[in-house]
């Protein structure tokens, strides 16, 4: 992003350890939007958000829109929020109703197309053929221009799509980085023989599959240029009505994504490094600017954050209702430049794709890929590889302090249940040692009873099953 990144560094904060709770759409960002954990949403239905249960009356209520309403903000929501689908609620022409807690909404209601979309426009069900990253900066942009000219405190939440799936870029940037490959990390095309089922039983990435992952790298590069365009357009407007240095600007993603990792070729659904960890960038009053942060957060603090920062609006109401969620402000942290926070982060996942979908996806290209030839990665198909299973269902901690720096995974061969007592597989990574987790110590000798390594285990081990099913502050803690 050849504008937002070195902006946003320049003129804010990064934090350098910034994580998602949960690595896939729909559960990362009910956690962005609540403050809460995935398994606070967690349902055993196949026909729930990724079994996030979204649509119901306690999830709308504590969601950001509805939070962000009580401190006196005007709010608005464009894109994507959470997976909505056609036919659900939100996007059925004759059940359709106005999101919950925004003021203004253009809500994606159908994400596997870039082009021909359809979308909630507060209440109502309407469809556009422009390219999508477009349309939702240019409905963004109305909206704050709008809140801006009218003098009043505004949130607006800017939901890209784009790098996702199909990750089809823009026409007039279709052409960008004709030579650019993905990055070929030391765990590019590795064997994980000692990591859990899912992955160690990959096959090697062939040189027609290598060639593909370059491809959908080029892809998700080029869309993103269309957010860069969104960004810099907002950061026009708010310095054309003065008021940059008043408004707090966030950016992040909601998980990152692999790319021939462990000889993964696409997707996310792991708990390692280059899933779980994001990038976090914030600017605004207060905010250290130039200044790169090494104190761990993760998604499940985004909003507690957002609500300390906004607490201040005149008119707004007293009562903080960040209690109630089960992440922490690091809004002090931030002002004060500070290297501590939290140390622990929790990891959790439930198999949203069964091993048979997954071997279909190569021979039904439409299950994976766009038939639109301006969609299509060359020749790119993951044929007879498995990207997801049941039991690569799993909870961990990573931990990261100045001594310490690991995660702990237990898999878990049931999705539908939340006991995690019989774990069928465990992960222990010394990330100090090997950075790019290629290790599994968790059957080692040193991890046993006795062990160098068993101590630390333990530790995690009992932290990890205090979180899994924590509610609120209290409760879910640092």
């Amino acid at each position: 992003m050849r504008y937002t990144v070195p902006m946003m560094q320049t003129y804010g904060a990064t934090l350098q350890n910034f994580f998602t709770n949960t690595p896939v759409c729909c559960p990362s960002r009910a956690t962005l939007h609540t403050g809460r954990y995935a398994h606070h949403w967690f349902v055993p239905r196949d026909d729930a958000c990724m079994y996030m249960d979204v649509a119901n009356q306690s999830f709308a209520q504590a969601s950001m829109g509805v939070v962000m309403q009580g401190h006196g903000y005007t709010t608005g929501c464009f894109g994507k929020t959470v997976n909505l689908e056609l036919g659900t609620p939100y996007c059925n022409k004759t059940t359709a109703s106005a999101l919950p807690g925004w003021n203004s909404s253009f809500a994606l209601c159908n994400e596997l197309s870039y082009i021909d979309n359809v979308w909630n426009v507060n209440g109502t069900i309407q469809n556009t053929m422009a390219y999508m990253t477009s349309v939702i900066g240019n409905e963004s942009l109305r909206f704050v221009e709008s809140s801006l000219q009218a003098g009043r405190p505004f949130f607006a939440y800017i939901g890209v799509h784009a790098p996702h799936l199909r990750s089809t870029p823009a026409p007039w940037y279709k052409d960008e980085f004709p030579h650019l490959t993905a990055p070929r990390t030391e765990n590019f095309n590795f064997r994980g023989f000692t990591h859990h089922y899912l992955v160690r039983n990959q096959p090697p990435l062939s040189d027609k599959t290598v060639a593909a992952i370059d491809s959908l790298y080029r892809h998700r590069q080029r869309s993103l240029l269309s957010v860069d365009d969104i960004m810099v357009e907002v950061i026009k407007l708010l310095e054309h009505y003065d008021q940059l240095d008043t408004t707090y600007v966030i950016w992040t993603s909601d998980h990152g994504y692999q790319l021939g990792q462990f000889r993964l070729p696409m997707e996310k659904f792991q708990p390692y490094e280059h899933v779980i960890r994001v990038p976090f960038f914030i600017r605004g009053p207060g905010i250290v600017q130039n200044a790169s942060l090494s104190f761990m957060a993760s998604m499940v603090d985004v909003l507690p954050t957002i609500v300390e920062l906004a607490r201040g609006v005149e008119g707004g109401a007293t009562a903080d209702p960040s209690s109630s969620m089960d992440g922490h402000s690091f809004a002090g942290a931030l002002v004060r430049g500070s290297s501590s926070f939290r140390e622990k982060h929790l990891v959790e996942y439930w198999s949203v794709l069964s091993s048979d979908l997954l071997t279909d996806m190569g021979n039904h290209p439409s299950d994976s890929l766009e038939n639109h030839p301006s969609d299509r990665f060359e020749n790119f198909s993951p044929s007879n590889r498995l990207l997801d299973m049941e039991n690569n269902t799993f909870v961990g901690v990573r931990l990261l302090n100045n001594t310490h720096n690991y995660l702990y995974v237990e898999y878990y061969a049931n999705r539908h249940e939340q006991l995690y007592e019989h774990p069928v597989e465990c992960e222990l990574f010394d990330l100090k040692l090997d950075p790019w987790q290629m290790w599994n110590l968790c059957g080692v000798p040193e991890a046993q009873e006795g062990g160098p390594l068993n101590t630390v285990l333990r530790e995690l081990r009992d932290h990890l099953h205090l979180q899994v099913k924590c509610s609120g502050q209290q409760l879910c803690g640092l």
